[in-house]
């Protein structure tokens, strides 16, 4: 069996997942670390948003899995959006190439584990 919960839940969007969450318990409790601080939750980001819904799908669809060619999609928009868009409107934002890095990382490990349908 592929996956987590027969073959519909990303192992990677599971961890992504814990560690998003551990480590905004850690920031909320005051620990920091530049580096986790600054690209993991980029790195966390594509797992957790497209493993949910492509979950989802899979779970209403059994056959179904989310082509690389709209992972690559939404991985651009987000990029765009987060590393170009806002921070040329909201100053409290800044841009940094290392965050496309992250974002791409993190979309490949997700869709290259996402569960083996049959």
């Amino acid at each position: 069996m592929d996956g987590l919960l027969g073959r519909r839940i990303n192992a990677v969007f599971a961890v992504a997942l814990i560690a998003f969450l551990a480590h905004q318990v850690l920031i909320h409790l005051g620990c920091s670390t530049a580096v986790l601080d600054a690209y993991l939750d980029p790195l966390c980001t594509v797992p957790v948003v497209l493993g949910l819904p492509s979950a989802g799908a899979q779970y209403v669809w059994p056959g179904w899995r989310l082509p690389w060619a709209h992972t690559l999609v939404f991985t651009l928009v987000l990029a765009v959006v987060f590393e170009w868009a806002v921070p040329r409107t909201d100053l409290r934002f800044t841009s940094d190439r290392w965050d496309v890095l992250a974002y791409a990382l993190g979309a490949l490990a997700w869709r290259w584990n996402e569960p083996k349908l049959r």
